[in-house]
């Protein structure tokens, strides 16, 4: 039974930051709805204002944009009266773009003003963003109005940062804090600041709505960038109503919070919740405090966005391990429905968990279908494991790489967190797969004790990584006793838990170990001698494993003996070169003799391999096989479906779904750059998978990717195409006798 954990005094609120105890919206409100004004924004010349060095960039991106240069010797009178005296129109589309481009961007100036103003032309000339900003260095005020269009146009534009216009300003509150420009609106009110929003307070005072909602929102970022006075001055020419309305708009950060607050469900309340400890632990946040703490998470806008502006400088008030404790069971107590968690629990579980929340998280993550990841938006809780970085977070993106359920967004970006972690740490990916490995707390020896209070116990793992007990005077127990009365109430319960989630954990890492192991061998994949020391030698799990394999470094073969020494086939002592690599040998890469000798010596010390190596069976290639794009000899068979989920288990990916459900490949990723695509038919469908038991193997092809371009099989190395045809021969094995 588990005991409820003893209160912890609470502290004091005049100890407290003034946010928990009187954030914003606990404040009296005053002022009047928000005034609404009608007016219009002056009519005047655009002006145009460049950030240092942009216009220069701009000018080489518009000549690297791939326009189309004509002679220097062109006569440019005559190409201008083309487009001036309409006979353009009777060109084609190609011709006429060509053209356009170069009065613009080759000839003279003046040319390219001219026909910049001439609208019959505008859609004729190609809206790309190198090309546009090639237009603006080069034309400046000239090209706004042409510009202006364009960005109008398009759903994407990269050239009005430099102008300043009524035009413009009404493009950039449309776009403010929208995808796909948002970032560009934001450069430009940051660029123009006061005279900005002077174009700005218009929208910003008309009736409420979505406009009026933007305007208000740039207004603030210039605020927060030039000042609370920029924008009252701005509206000031608008007169003394538009500047006392102006002035009272909201711009403190801390008091941009939606209103109305979010409802919160009962079970958030904080006498639901675990206690929220300070730093030293000696102290509780009290509960009017925490709950207004968790309406600040609660109406954080999630993971991709900044936080409530109040939420950050609390982080270091709170005790780590208590705070990554709290937020969890936010999203366990909450009734939210939409997404995998409340937006603002999606960042403070991404923000604030530790280890402990990555490993609660990790399986629920590898569980999650492709259509619950794509509906619930699955992937920020990936931010998690890529925030902490820690070893046991980058396991769990190992295993989510590899064994999540979605594997159109979960896996991909999985291996792109690992894939940048690696680069950063100057490692392959498969490097840091292997010092992602635990030693789960185990000693030199692969053991570790257990102390219940009055009695210990000696637990560990043996060769086969089977779990062993021993007692206090070292006999061998069949299992670890459950705590009794005699024994300790708070140590045994969880040296008891302790062991049972250990001999999981062995369980699930050193099955994926194997594969990775096994992998290796096919790929030849090799290690320092160091690393091999390190990995594997001085691994408290690795070496059980290890020591029942034959090892190679150059010609020479070795094992890892009892005693953690190396030794030959003679089982004489063997040095490993420091500068060795090492490799797991396929057998294709023995000789017969190294075979027989390896293999007698293992049977002498009764060593059973941990997979298949020295008696693993070896195909090989026909001649004519080695030089196709398919093996023609599988091609016709008929196979249970059962076989071909089967592969699944040993690395293989069934293809997307089709029409109808059905799935019709089978594929594995034999190399960084190699792929092997099983065809089949009528195919697997995914709500009834026996609905058709008999498959027909329709095609058997080797592609550089997922269904990409067809390469010979003899481009595999031998003991790659020797494991292809091995699966392929499992596989077919029933439709062949």
């Amino acid at each position: 039974m588990t005991e409820t954990p003893a209160r912890v005094e609470e502290a004091a609120e005049s100890s407290l930051p003034d946010i928990l105890v009187a954030p914003p919206w606990t404040r009296e409100k005053h002022g009047a709805e928000p005034a609404v004004l009608k007016l219009k924004a002056p009519k005047e010349p655009p002006a145009l204002h460049w950030a240092p060095g942009t216009r220069e960039k701009w000018r080489e991106a518009g000549d690297g944009s791939g326009w189309v240069r004509l002679p220097e010797d062109t006569d440019w009178d005559a190409v201008a009266e083309t487009f001036a005296g309409g006979a353009a129109a009777d060109l084609d589309a190609k011709e006429r773009r060509t053209r356009a481009v170069a009065l613009i961007m080759q000839a003279p100036p003046e040319y390219g003003e001219r026909l910049l103003a001439d609208e019959r032309y505008w859609d004729d000339i190609g809206a790309g963003n190198s090309l546009c900003q090639g237009i603006a260095a080069r034309h400046g005020l000239a090209a706004h109005a042409f510009l202006v269009h364009k960005a109008t146009a398009n759903r994407l534009f990269y050239w009005l940062d430099p102008y300043l216009s009524t035009d413009v300003a009404q493009i950039m509150i449309k776009h403010f804090d929208a995808y796909p420009n948002r970032d560009r609106a934001v450069i430009w009110y940051r660029l123009h600041g006061r005279a900005a929003a002077r174009l700005t307070v218009p929208d910003a005072l008309r009736k409420p709505g979505p406009k009026r909602t933007r305007a208000e929102e740039a207004l603030r970022l210039v605020a927060q960038t030039h000042g609370h006075d920029a924008i009252v001055a701005a509206a000031a020419e608008y007169g003394e109503e538009a500047e006392r309305a102006i002035a009272a708009l909201r711009t403190d950060p801390l008091d941009l919070y939606p209103d109305p607050l979010p409802e919160l469900p009962e079970s958030l309340d904080p006498a639901n919740l675990p206690q929220l400890l300070l730093r030293g632990r000696e102290e509780a946040l009290p509960e009017s405090a925490t709950r207004n703490f968790i309406m600040m998470l609660a109406i954080c806008e999630g993971p991709y966005k900044p936080p409530y502006p109040g939420v950050p400088p609390l982080a270091g008030l709170f005790d780590p391990a208590s705070l990554a404790e709290f937020v969890w069971a936010l999203r366990e107590n909450d009734s939210f429905r939409g997404k995998w968690a409340r937006p603002g629990f999606q960042y403070a579980i991404a923000e604030f968990g530790d280890d402990a929340t990555a490993d609660r998280l990790a399986p629920i993550v590898a569980r999650w279908s492709k259509a619950y990841v794509w509906d619930m938006g699955g992937t920020s809780a990936l931010r998690l494991f890529s925030r902490l970085g820690t070893d046991t977070a980058l396991r769990h993106l190992d295993r989510l790489a590899k064994k999540a359920a979605d594997q159109a967004r979960i896996r991909p970006d999985a291996q792109r967190v690992l894939n940048r972690v690696a680069e950063e740490r100057g490692l392959t990916r498969e490097q840091l797969g292997d010092r992602l490995v635990p030693d789960f707390g185990l000693d030199a020896e692969g053991g570790m004790t257990l102390d219940y209070g009055h009695r210990t116990f000696r637990v560990g793992f043996d060769e086969q990584l089977k779990p062993y007990v021993t007692d206090g005077d070292g006999k061998a127990r069949k299992t670890l006793p459950k705590p009794g009365v005699r024994d300790d109430g708070t140590l045994a319960p969880a040296a008891y838990k302790r062991f049972a989630d250990l001999k999981k954990e062995v369980r699930t890492v050193a099955a994926d170990q194997l594969k990775r192991l096994e992998k290796a061998m096919v790929s030849g994949r090799g290690w320092t001698a160091e690393e091999f020391a390190s990995l594997f030698v001085r691994h408290p799990l690795m070496w059980h494993i290890a020591r029942r394999l034959v090892w190679s470094a150059g010609t020479a073969t070795f094992r890892i003996a009892e005693d953690r020494t190396l030794a030959d086939a003679a089982d004489e002592a063997f040095t490993l070169p420091a500068d060795a690599r090492v490799t797991l040998p396929h057998p294709l890469n023995l000789s017969a003799e190294d075979l027989k000798t390896w293999s007698d010596v293992l049977a002498d010390y009764e060593i059973v391999q941990p997979f298949p190596q020295l008696g693993r069976p070896v195909f090989t290639l026909a001649d004519e096989e080695a030089k196709a794009e398919r093996l023609t000899r599988f091609e016709g068979l008929t196979v249970h479906f059962g076989r071909i989920m089967g592969l699944t288990g040993r690395g293989w990916e069934l293809g997307q779904t089709e029409d109808g459900g059905f799935r019709r490949q089978a594929l594995l990723q034999v190399t960084e750059d190699r792929w092997v695509e099983i065809g089949f038919s009528p195919g697997i469908r995914v709500i009834a998978p026996d609905e058709y038991p008999d498959q027909d193997i329709r095609w058997v092809v080797l592609g550089e990717r997922r269904h990409g371009r067809g390469l010979a099989f003899g481009s595999l190395d031998p003991a790659a195409a020797s494991e292809v045809l091995a699966e392929l021969d499992r596989l077919t094995e029933a439709a062949r006798s």
